[in-house]
């Protein structure tokens, strides 16, 4: 803890008890965080699985685990870790004891737009609902799919909230009485398609554990110390949640900073963390305030704290003496503005020479170093400048600029699409659609191969609509965008080599473009289009499904980290957690506006908010752009263009802090002085998964770049589904096994069937019922007949991590048995044993290897069990001693190292192996 500033320490030391971290921008936080862990785990010789770590993105979780398995003994397996983001933990908990919740094995998890389309697809049974109506005539909601977002927002609020806030529960408005009714009757809806949403993930959790006194006892004698990050951007139900598994210990350390809370819009209430020692008695609280700020400069800091004092806080804010960490080494302002008083054009080409000045002075090595935010982007200002900046040589990463649907590569997937289906259809009349079919004519026009591939389907749709004893069928829309991959005019979209994601977005947006098509036909439930659901599958998808789509402005591929090569251009919700030597903030013609709508006083009546209703507008303004201003490291500008007249920019909140600062052109600004930092390389660890990542880029490394890398979604396949079939079947019976439950071959059966048809719910693809039979008759013998094996069971289903210098990978062990005070393992297949099975042989190495560390004894044996194997043929034992074990781990290094260097040569690759691919034509017309 040498690195660290007495307060960080104070942090790191303060184990028991509550403890309330607030946590100023660039104050280490992060770092103190995995410090208090490594401490935890290192000093007090506590369990991973005793520590209950919670973050707010996917991103930052990669990162604590990376930094965190720095900190720690390479044979400590951290997998046990209640580590993630607050949903990804309560679907843990949720899939710990599912036998207690209302979902079943292989629930639906809906994104935003899956449950828009969910609630849009049940639109007539809420209209059924009591007060319907008169609630409706209080929104400005007109058709079903903006109905279906109005209530998509109010059921969210109302998970997020807890059905047991009072004014929820006691009410007497009729509008409330009736968005109770509304969530009732869309929980029951959810329940019948086995399905939850990221809101009722937490909430269910919630009642998980609430209603069931025992599951709760043993998850509180299990996780003994609980943080959470970013405490300011919880809701009522998440704090609920954190208090419930406290527990009595009351190990619960928060940290996040009230200046930064910015997420009311989805459910976030500040008040969490302003009221958070209230929780306790006087004085049981710890608070520690880290004001050390090591990202920003003086000055920034100093400007900052200008900007919060522009409003009366009365109380509702932590007063923060915030001083830098940094030596002021510009000697010169670092706040400056890039105004014009003048044009469009004017802005555009002051701002460009600004940057083309930094850039050419060697002030930056690259343009990443820049960073420009924004409110949003819906002004068209900003979208002039992207294009200005563009045309004269300067990159912009701008992913969510709302364009997706604008680019070429998804113009002519639609068009194409629309060259197959718009026969005797009028979906031309739609101005975007024609626009897609011409621009995709053009180039289709000239492949051979793609007019008749295009030709065929047509004359198979022809049959379809005029012979009524049609059989055709052309597959699903999936199957035909992956038809698209034999073809020339597409594959100039495709470069499954190329690293930089802003020179081959189009091969990340059209991986976007699939997913969007797999749910689509999970949706419509279509496996192969055919004479039976051509018109309603054709006409939903183009009449509806796309302009919906459309409508929302979906966004492009986003990375991780930013580009290199390009200055980024992001919204300041975007920008939270980040830095950059430079931010240049713009949007300054926006103002808080205080609407007194009836929908903003039933969101008031609703949500549990404690500020002054004419304030939180204000305090939310301040809160969003002080977020923005604090992501600089070197240099702050403020950007517009200064308007004259009744319409005056900046509006009058920004005029005390911008009219002080200097122009860029200004003597004042001594730009000479001038030093910038580099952007600091991720140094975050990659995780891997033996069966998803090791095992694909050994079978084929092209593939690995084109599921893994570009995110292109895999169509499910028969073995697939088999293989999730028998698990989850074996699963429930080890389980119970394990617990001493007797469990009846009637019950297996019943579990089985249910299973299947959770899993039929997310897939298009049906199995043969001689295959469903065969697989339940040897599950069944497993149970009746294989004593040796399921009288010893020890644990199952165990997840395991196994850490290396530069990555780590991640596996769950079906079996760990114990008998006679010897461990052995045995992982499931449902395939054919076969000559190559040197992936299944690695991945049982490492899970010796590891579990021999956890029990602190060696595992005696590993086997694979072949479900479907006839006798003699379903047991086969595994070498795992120390030279092979040593051998695997040598291969797994030289795998991991070949994918972490985007090495993915097909060159060594057997070619049979290519002769079923769908992207064998890809390979030869481009490789």
């Amino acid at each position: 803890m040498e690195n660290l500033n007495e307060r960080q320490k104070e942090v790191v030391n303060q184990i028991d008890g509550p403890v309330l971290v607030i946590a100023g921008p660039g104050s280490g936080k992060t770092k103190t965080m995995i410090e208090r862990v490594a401490h935890i785990l290192n000093q007090k010789e506590v369990e991973p699985e005793n520590i209950l770590l919670a973050t707010f993105t996917e991103k930052a979780s990669k990162e604590l685990i990376s930094r965190i398995s720095k900190k720690i003994k390479n044979t400590m397996d951290i997998s046990g870790m209640y580590i993630g983001t607050i949903h990804s933990i309560c679907l843990r908990i949720i899939d710990e004891n599912l036998e207690y919740s209302f979902l079943e094995k292989n629930y639906k998890i809906f994104d935003d737009l899956e449950q828009r389309f969910f609630i849009y697809s049940k639109i007539k049974e809420f209209e059924k609902i009591e007060g319907y109506r008169e609630f409706i005539l209080t929104t400005e909601s007109s058709g079903a799919w903006k109905k279906a977002g109005e209530f998509q927002k109010w059921i969210d609020r109302i998970n997020e909230e807890g059905l047991s806030n009072k004014k929820i529960v006691d009410t007497t408005d009729e509008n409330i009485k009736f968005l109770k009714r509304l969530h009732k009757r869309y929980v029951e809806l959810l329940r019948e398609e086995n399905g939850v949403d990221f809101s009722n993930i937490q909430l269910e959790c919630y009642r998980i554990l609430n209603e069931n006194p025992e599951v709760l006892r043993k998850l509180q004698e299990k996780i003994k110390y609980i943080m959470i990050d970013e405490y300011q951007d919880t809701n009522k139900i998440q704090e609920k949640l954190f208090f419930l598994i406290a527990g009595d210990r009351k190990n619960i350390c928060v940290v996040g900073d009230d200046d930064q809370g910015i997420y009311r819009f989805r459910g976030a209430t500040v008040r969490n963390i302003l009221e958070f020692q209230k929780n306790f008695k006087e004085g049981e609280c710890k608070k520690v305030e880290l004001n050390i700020n090591y990202r920003s400069n003086q000055d920034i800091i100093e400007f900052c704290e200008n900007w919060m004092e522009g409003t009366n806080w009365d109380n509702w804010r932590y007063k923060k003496e915030i001083i830098s960490g940094r030596e002021d080494i510009n000697q010169c302002s670092g706040v400056v503005k890039i105004s014009v008083n003048g044009s469009q054009r004017q802005w555009n080409e002051k701002i460009y020479k600004f940057i083309s000045y930094l850039k050419a002075s060697r002030k930056i090595d690259d343009y990443n170093q820049i960073a420009f935010l924004f409110r949003s982007f819906k002004d068209s200002k900003i979208k002039y400048l992207v294009e200005y900046l563009e045309r004269n040589g300067i990159k912009v990463y701008c992913p969510r600029s709302g364009n997706f649907f604008e680019r070429d590569e998804i113009r002519f997937v639609i068009g194409f699409l629309l060259c197959i289906f718009h026969q005797g259809k009028d979906y031309l009349l739609e101005q975007y659609y024609n626009e897609c079919y011409i621009y995709a004519r053009k180039e289709i026009v000239l492949d051979e191969e793609a007019v008749e591939y295009i030709k065929d389907i047509r004359e198979k749709i022809t049959d379809m609509v005029e012979n009524e004893n049609s059989q055709e069928k052309i597959g699903s829309f999936l199957d035909i965008f992956y038809n698209l991959f034999n073809f020339k005019c597409f594959l100039k979209y495709i470069n499954l080599f190329e690293e930089d994601i802003l020179q081959n977005r189009t091969t990340y947006n059209l991986g976007i473009f699939s997913d969007i098509l797999l749910k689509f036909d999970i949706l419509c439930k279509i496996k192969d289009i055919n004479r039976e659901n051509l018109k309603k599958v054709s006409d939903y998808f183009f009449n509806y499904h796309l302009k919906y789509l459309k409508e929302i402005k979906l966004h492009e591929y986003e990375s991780e980290e930013t580009p290199k090569g390009a200055v980024s251009f992001l919204t300041i919700h975007q920008a939270k957690g980040l830095e950059f030597p430079i931010v240049i903030i713009g949007s300054l013609d926006n103002e808080p506006h205080v609407f007194d709508t009836p929908q903003k006083k039933l969101e008031f009546e609703i949500l549990e908010e404690f500020e002054p209703k004419s304030k939180v507008d204000i305090y939310d303004f301040y809160r969003l752009y002080y977020t923005g201003f604090s992501r600089a490291k070197n240099l702050l500008a403020l950007t517009c263009i200064e308007s004259q007249g009744d319409y005056k920019v900046p509006k009058s909140i920004f005029k005390k802090v911008y009219d002080e600062l200097n122009d860029i052109r200004s003597e004042n600004f001594k730009y000479h002085r001038l030093e910038i930092d580099k952007i600091d390389e991720s140094k975050r660890k990659d995780i891997f998964s033996f069966t998803s990542h090791i095992a694909l880029y050994e079978k084929c490394p092209l593939l690995y770049n084109f599921f893994r890398k570009y995110k292109f979604v895999e169509k499910s396949t028969r073995e697939a589904i088999v293989g999730v079939l028998a698990h989850d079947t074996l699963e429930y019976i080890n389980k119970n096994l394990k617990r001493n439950n007797l469990i009846t071959v009637e019950e297996i059966k019943e579990e089985y069937y249910k299973n299947y048809n959770n899993i039929l719910r997310q897939n298009t693809i049906k199995i043969d019922e001689k295959i469903i039979s065969k697989l339940l008759e040897n599950i069944i013998k497993y149970f009746t007949e294989y004593k040796n094996i399921t009288s010893f069971i020890k644990e199952n289903e165990i997840k395991i991590s196994f850490i290396r210098d530069n990555y780590i990978i991640e596996g769950i062990a079906d079996l760990v048995l114990e008998k006679d005070g010897e461990i052995e393992i045995i992982d499931f297949k449902t395939g054919r044993v076969t000559q190559d099975i040197s992936s299944y042989e690695a991945q049982l190495r490492i899970y010796a290897y590891l579990i021999g560390e956890k029990y602190k004894k060696s595992v005696k044996r590993a086997r694979l069990f072949y479900i479907n194997e006839r006798e003699d043929r379903k047991l086969l034992e595994i070498d795992i001693s120390q030279e092979a074990i040593t051998e695997t781990i040598k291969n797994f290094d030289i795998v991991t190292n070949k994918i972490l260097n985007n090495y993915f040569n097909t060159e060594e690759l057997k070619k049979e192996r290519c002769e079923n691919c769908f992207l064998r034509k890809y390979c030869e017309k481009t490789l």
